[in-house]
């Protein structure tokens, strides 16, 4: 055997580690106080979804053509692509910072958009 493949070999050897490297700490947010906030938003974004629905129901003009039911779609887009993913995260108990950010971000946007139906509501005098 050449001698440059028993000193790799011995290199090799003697760099094995015997133990596994450490896991990564926890994220300072995955602490049960931010999964109780991040559900009990997500439970309170999930109401609001669908309490949007007979809001915009009582709103819609009788003899319309189905349209009016429109301004439900961005609120279940928000449902599905923030608040879904955030029950799911926090249920899991991992990703927890994320999981707050994303349903802050699904709240403030879900208030954003109904102040503009509000507003909406207002000036067609509904």
């Amino acid at each position: 055997m050449p001698g440059w493949i028993s000193t790799f070999s011995e290199c090799v050897e003697s760099e094995k580690m015997s133990t596994p490297p450490p896991l990564p700490s926890a994220s300072d947010w995955d602490v049960p106080s931010t999964r109780i906030a991040a559900l009990a938003l997500s439970a309170c974004n999930a109401a609001f979804w669908i309490y949007t629905f007979p809001f915009v129901y009582a709103h819609t003009d009788p003899k319309g053509t189905g349209f009016d039911m429109l301004p439900v779609m961005p609120f279940t887009i928000i449902f599905f692509a923030l608040t879904l993913p955030t029950a799911v995260k926090a249920i899991g108990g991992r990703g927890l910072g994320v999981a707050l950010v994303l349903v802050l971000g699904a709240t403030a946007l879900n208030t954003i958009i109904f102040l503009a139906l509000l507003s909406s509501y207002a000036a067609a005098g509904r």
